[in-house]
């Protein structure tokens, strides 16, 4: 086995330097395979914003084999109650070429998060700071490949990156960024980086009197958290700025205020940073020098877009293209087009939904406003047709 550096319990199984390992891109989420104890590989995602190792989804097929140690109450982010989990140690975790001893495992007594059906295949859990605090990890969301470095080397960074401090406070990670508002107002955040978070960045009101919601906004779900749903508002702000490069004309989330509660205690921090930004770069995490690479690749200058049709879908089977209308939100497209929650999508544009990826769905949902989308879905066992346009309501 290779050394295990100071107290840490988490490393390469041989001498290497370092290992590279191919990642599924769903969602902006990065997926990657993890073994507990005598399991299959299974999936999970890859979140910076997480302390502990999450087990959100278990089948009675999928055995783990956990050493039981008593159950908790975990609280965090959304509105709702405290969820009960089982804390489970001395886990042995595995990754290709990595093991994990002693490995600390939470497992959720019920799946409030709903993963499987939201990124359309079977997603067992989460995994954040125990990756991150024991390598340097590279994101290459490009060629979707996750590069950990023993985190004794010192990784050069190339020319055209830009490095940052990193600041690692109770597990989570902080950068320092700008945000210019629709009134032209530059103010500087804290922000939490979270590579879990699918959305570009999101932005806590209460924190700052000088943060505004721009005149045009509307409201949304914005996902869930351990403690329920986050609701809030989505508008453009004109920019955000992390040193040298600055983005333009993005969607920022901006969750109310119950739904972020427990946030607020947190660290003095004004919001987090997704992957809908960091997916338009190459990202090297330095937690053991305290610091963050970021190289543009060839998202870097798309617009953003987000959903426009004013639905939300799951896939109540995962792993199958069966495509289930979940949410309709008010004063949308969808919503004026007569849509219903439990509608089967059946023809998108002529297009077979069993011959269409999840990730091929939404991108058509987030294209760009005015073009017209065909749907035909099935009602009560009748068929429907349903033609709407996209309309950018921020």
């Amino acid at each position: 086995m290779g050394q295990a550096f100071a107290s840490d319990t988490v490393y390469f199984t041989s001498k290497r330097k370092s290992i590279t390992l191919p990642f599924k891109l769903v969602h902006n989420l990065i997926i990657i395979p993890v073994q507990i104890n005598d399991s299959q590989p299974l999936h999970f995602i890859l979140d910076s914003g997480v302390k502990n190792t999450l087990i959100t989804r278990l089948n009675y097929s999928d055995s783990l084999s956990l050493n039981e140690a008593g159950r908790i109450t975990l609280q965090g982010l959304g509105t709702g109650h405290e969820l009960e989990a089982i804390y489970s140690k001395g886990n042995i975790m595995r990754m290709p070429g990595i093991v994990g001893v002693n490995h600390q495992v939470y497992v959720l007594m019920e799946d409030i998060f709903n993963l499987s059906t939201r990124m359309g295949m079977p997603i067992h859990g989460i995994i954040g700071y125990d990756i991150f605090r024991n390598f340097i990890v590279k994101i290459n969301y490009s060629s979707k490949t996750l590069t950990l470095y023993r985190p004794d080397i010192k990784l050069k960074v190339p020319k055209k990156g830009e490095v940052y401090p990193l600041h690692i406070e109770n597990t989570k990670a902080y950068v320092e960024a700008d945000v210019r508002q629709h009134n032209g107002d530059s103010i500087k955040v804290k922000m939490v980086i979270d590579t879990g978070a699918s959305h570009s960045i999101s932005l806590y009101l209460p924190t700052d009197a000088r943060l505004q919601l721009p005149p045009k906004v509307m409201e949304a779900y914005l996902g869930r958290g351990l403690s329920g749903d986050i609701n809030g508002k989505i508008g453009r702000i004109n920019s955000f700025s992390l040193g040298r490069y600055e983005l333009r004309d993005l969607p920022a989330s901006y969750p109310d205020e119950e739904s972020i509660k427990a946030a607020l205690n947190l660290a003095n921090r004004n919001g987090n940073i997704g992957s809908d930004i960091l997916k338009r770069f190459t990202v090297i995490f330095d937690y053991p020098h305290e610091r963050m690479v970021l190289m543009p690749n060839s998202k870097y200058s798309e617009p953003f877009y987000y959903n426009m049709t004013g639905f939300e879908i799951s896939t109540p089977l995962p792993g199958a293209n069966f495509y289930i209308v979940s949410h309709v939100i008010d004063d949308s497209p969808a919503k004026a087009s007569g849509l219903l929650p439990g509608d089967q999508l059946i023809n998108i544009n002529g297009r077979d939904c069993t011959e269409l990826a999840l990730d091929e769905l939404l991108e058509l949902f987030e294209s760009k406003p005015g073009r017209k989308v065909r749907l035909k879905l099935k009602r009560d066992s009748k068929l429907v047709n349903v033609e709407m346009v996209l309309q950018s309501r921020i």
